[in-house]
C-alpha cells in the first residue's frame, strides 16, 4: 500500500517539476496521467500531510539527573540492593510521571550534591532549605516538599515538658550538621558531638546523654528501624524550615515541569498517599479500640448546658499515651472549648506534641468528624494526624488531617539567626 501511494505521489511531483528541467518538446512527448490517477495522487498527498501533522516527530525527552543525599532517610537513601528510595524520591517520580523526561538518579553525599548542582552535572536535588546565598546559585520550586522540624528528644522516663528545662544538660547531635548549629545557637546546652545521627540517638537510648537533637522525621525513622523504644519529642520545635526541590539555574524548562507536577500531585491526592506511606504510622486495631473507649468515657464529664450534646475525645501521641477531653461550653461561642481541643491542649501542656491520632464521640456513640476550627487547630501539629471518623453508621475510616483540610492556613515562625 505504501509503495503504490509513493508511486502516485511521484507521478504528481514529476508532473509539477518536469517543466523546470525538461524541454517543452520532450514534455509534450510524455504521456499525461489520467484524471483518475491525478485524483488518487492528490488524495494521497493530502492524506500524507494530514498524517504528518497528526503525528509529528517526537522531540527527545529532557534528561533529568537527580542527585540526592544517599544518607538522609526517610527522605532519600539507598536500599540494600542500591535502589534509590525515600519520600523525596517517590515524590519526584510522581511529579515527573507522564512528563517528556528521562530520569536518572545519582546517590551522592550532601557536599557532593551542592557542588554537582552548581556545576550542572546534576540538574535537580531535594531537601534544600532556601537561603539568600543559595537563591543566587539555584532555582527553587514554588511549593516546598514539606516543613522540616529540628526537635529535641528524650527518654519517656526522663522526659521534660519544655526544652528550656534541658539547659545545662548534655545533648547529643551529629557532628557538622545543621542541627549542631541550631543547638549551639539555642544556648545553655552541653552539646556532645557524634559522627552520625544513629550514634547520637544510640547515646540517648543508652542514657549516655539526657537528650538528642535532630530532624524529627529522620529520628523517628531510626527509632522505629533500630527499635529504640521509649524515645519521643520534647515541647516546641527548635526550628521549622520549609525544604524544596532545587534546580540548576540553566534548567528553566525542568523547573516549570516540576512546579506543574507538584500542583498536580497536591490536587489529585498522590502527595498525601506518598506522605502517609513514609511518615504516618498506621493504627493497630487495639489502639483504635482503646481510643474510642476512652473518648466515650470522657463524654461523661462534658459541660454542655447550652447544646445538651456531651462529646468526648481522645488523642494518641507517639509516646503511647492517650489524653482525653470533653466539650466545655460558654454562652460566648468563641470561648467554648471543643472536646478535641481540650484533649489536645492537655497533651501539648505536658510537652507531648507528637500527635498520631484523634477521635471524637457523640452522645449516641457515633464517631464525629472534627469541626473546621478543630481541623485548623490540629494542623499545627502535623498534616499526618489520623482522624477516626464514621461517614456512615458502622463504617469507620482513618483520614489524614490534610485530606479533611486540603487548604489550611499556614504560617512559619520567625527564627533568630
Amino acid at each position: 500500500m505504501h509503495t503504490a501511494g509513493g508511486r502516485i505521489i511521484a507521478i504528481v511531483l514529476s508532473t509539477q517539476l518536469r517543466g523546470l528541467f525538461m524541454p517543452k518538446s520532450v514534455i509534450a512527448a510524455i504521456p499525461r496521467p489520467s484524471h483518475m490517477v491525478r485524483f488518487c495522487a492528490l488524495f494521497c498527498t493530502v492524506w500524507l500531510f494530514c498524517w504528518l501533522f497528526a503525528f509529528p516527530l517526537q522531540a527527545a525527552p529532557l534528561k533529568v539527573i537527580y542527585g540526592f543525599d544517599r544518607e538522609f532517610p526517610p527522605f532519600s537513601f539507598e536500599e540494600a540492593q542500591g535502589i534509590p528510595t525515600g519520600f523525596d524520591v517517590d515524590l519526584l517520580k510522581a511529579v515527573l510521571r507522564d512528563k517528556p523526561v528521562k530520569l536518572i538518579m545519582r546517590p551522592l553525599s550532601w557536599d557532593q550534591v551542592l557542588v554537582e548542582l552548581s556545576a550542572g552535572n546534576i540538574t535537580v536535588t531535594s531537601g534544600m532549605a532556601k537561603t539568600a546565598q543559595r537563591e543566587l546559585l539555584y532555582r527553587f520550586t514554588e511549593r516546598p516538599t514539606l516543613p522540616a522540624r529540628v526537635m529535641l528528644f528524650t527518654k519517656n522516663h526522663n522526659r521534660v515538658g519544655n526544652v528550656r528545662l534541658l539547659r545545662g544538660q548534655t545533648v547529643s547531635v551529629e557532628k557538622g550538621s545543621f542541627q549542631q548549629r541550631v543547638l549551639e545557637g539555642f544556648g545553655g546546652l552541653n552539646v556532645k558531638l557524634f559522627n552520625t545521627k544513629v550514634d547520637a540517638l544510640r547515646a540517648l537510648y543508652r542514657d549516655e546523654v539526657v537528650a538528642y537533637g535532630g530532624p524529627e522525621r529522620t529520628a523517628y525513622y531510626y527509632i522505629e528501624k533500630l527499635k529504640l523504644g521509649g524515645i519521643t519529642t520534647v515541647g516546641t520545635p527548635l526550628r521549622v524550615t520549609d525544604v524544596f526541590y532545587a534546580v540548576n539555574r540553566e534548567e528553566p524548562e525542568l523547573l516549570k515541569l516540576i512546579n506543574d507536577g507538584m500542583l498536580e500531585v497536591m490536587r489529585n491526592g498522590e502527595y498525601d498517599r506518598i506522605y502517609r506511606k513514609w511518615f504516618v504510622p498506621e493504627l493497630l486495631p487495639e489502639e483504635r479500640a482503646e481510643l474510642i473507649k476512652q473518648a466515650t468515657a470522657a463524654a461523661i464529664n462534658a459541660y454542655a448546658p447550652y447544646s445538651r450534646v456531651p462529646v468526648g475525645a481522645a488523642v494518641l501521641t507517639r509516646s503511647g499515651k492517650i489524653f482525653t477531653g470533653c466539650n466545655v461550653e460558654n454562652p460566648m461561642l468563641n470561648l467554648t472549648g471543643t472536646a478535641l481541643r481540650t484533649a489536645t491542649l492537655k497533651a501539648v501542656s505536658e510537652g507531648d506534641i507528637g500527635i498520631r491520632a484523634v477521635v471524637s464521640v457523640g452522645p449516641d456513640g457515633r464517631l464525629l468528624s472534627p469541626s473546621a476550627s478543630d481541623r485548623q487547630f490540629l494542623y499545627e501539629f502535623g498534616r499526618g494526624i489520623l482522624a477516626l471518623i464514621e461517614p456512615e453508621k458502622g463504617v469507620y475510616e482513618e483520614r489524614m488531617l490534610s485530606e479533611l483540610l486540603p487548604e489550611p492556613y499556614v504560617q512559619r515562625p520567625e527564627w533568630q539567626e
